[in-house]
């Protein structure tokens, strides 16, 4: 069949800077169409990255028979709105992480899509990179024996109070942002949910969004440690560490799109650095979106993962709240 038509609501720097040219280079998807408040703005990005159709309003863009799928890059808070709006206008929906501020608005997002037989899939780009592919191969098949406890951490530096990522009404906040795949990696790696958590909250005075987010999660042979900020130095790395060896992967998340991606393994045996063909991870998670599609497949990433993710990051927010250790 022809390639699915990808129509975008929002002409967002992540869209930009992240998103239009790996659409280009999938084999089963193209960008057709994207939609702004501002119908200058909508003209402005198709006219230069070569996107045939542009609108001035989100629901115009809906209402394109044209359109065969939606990605949503929203600000967070507009995430649940947006994909009942799809799913009520027939169209399968890609939306960005978090795809919800919390447990209960997931699964009404997710409940509502499946009585409209729409699909719905929340964008964890990561899940798809070589890199984290073989990572899980190597934790699943015991090569570094059982995992005794994962740290990560996640950081960068944002000031600006005008920005939407310090915005606590639009969802902003590290814990959102970032603090989304400190709770995703370890649930990936282990297959398993954590049991509690407890965490440190450091909020910013005037904007209140968390600026500075620790936590210890429980999952029960394996603990997990992390810390995310939107005020400190760019940084990330995962190290996972096992009875009989450990893996560092010192850019796990914002891998390099035109460099080769590195994983270190250390055993008993010696230490190898692993490197992985130049990759980008938001093409291959929009070549899987779509290729489910296609074949009426299982989407590659399930309801229930999204929604458990939400489920530790409101315990998370609850135990900083209470101080105290928070069941999830």
């Amino acid at each position: 069949m022809d390639k699915l038509k990808i129509g975008v609501l929002g002409a967002s720097n992540h869209l930009i800077k992240r998103i239009i040219l790996p659409l280009k280079n999938t084999n089963n998807c193209e960008l057709y169409a994207i939609a702004s408040r501002s119908e200058e703005k909508a003209k402005k990005v198709s006219s230069k990255f070569g996107i045939p159709v542009s609108y001035g309003n989100y629901e115009d863009l809906l209402s394109d028979e044209y359109v065969d799928v939606i990605y949503i890059p929203l600000p967070n808070h507009l995430h649940s709105e947006w994909i009942k709006k799809c799913a009520d206008a027939n169209k399968p929906i890609l939306c960005e992480k978090p795809i919800s501020l919390n447990r209960e608005e997931a699964l009404d997002v997710f409940t509502y899509t499946k009585q409209k037989n729409v699909l719905l899939m929340e964008a964890f780009m990561y899940k798809f990179h070589p890199l984290w592919l073989h990572v899980k191969n190597i934790v699943d098949t015991n090569q570094i024996g059982a995992i005794q406890y994962i740290n990560v951490a996640f950081s960068y530096n944002n000031p600006s109070k005008a920005n939407i990522r310090n915005i606590k009404e639009f969802g902003g906040g590290g814990m959102y942002d970032i603090g989304c795949y400190a709770v995703s990696v370890p649930r990936f790696l282990l297959g398993s949910e954590p049991k509690r958590v407890v965490s440190l909250l450091n909020r910013n005075e005037e904007t209140k969004t968390d600026i500075l987010s620790s936590a210890l999660m429980d999952f029960e042979g394996a603990n997990v440690t992390f810390n995310v900020s939107t005020l400190s130095e760019a940084n990330q790395n995962v190290e996972i560490v096992g009875a009989a060896g450990r893996i560092s992967i010192p850019i796990p998340f914002n891998t390099y799109v035109d460099t080769e991606s590195e994983v270190w393994v250390h055993t008993a045996q010696g230490s190898r650095k692993l490197t992985f063909e130049v990759s980008d991870q938001y093409g291959l998670m929009f070549e899987a979106f779509a290729e489910a599609i296609i074949k009426n497949q299982d989407l590659p990433i399930s309801a229930q993962d999204s929604i458990n993710n939400a489920a530790v990051i409101d315990a998370i927010f609850k135990s900083s709240e209470i101080n105290s250790w928070v069941t999830v």
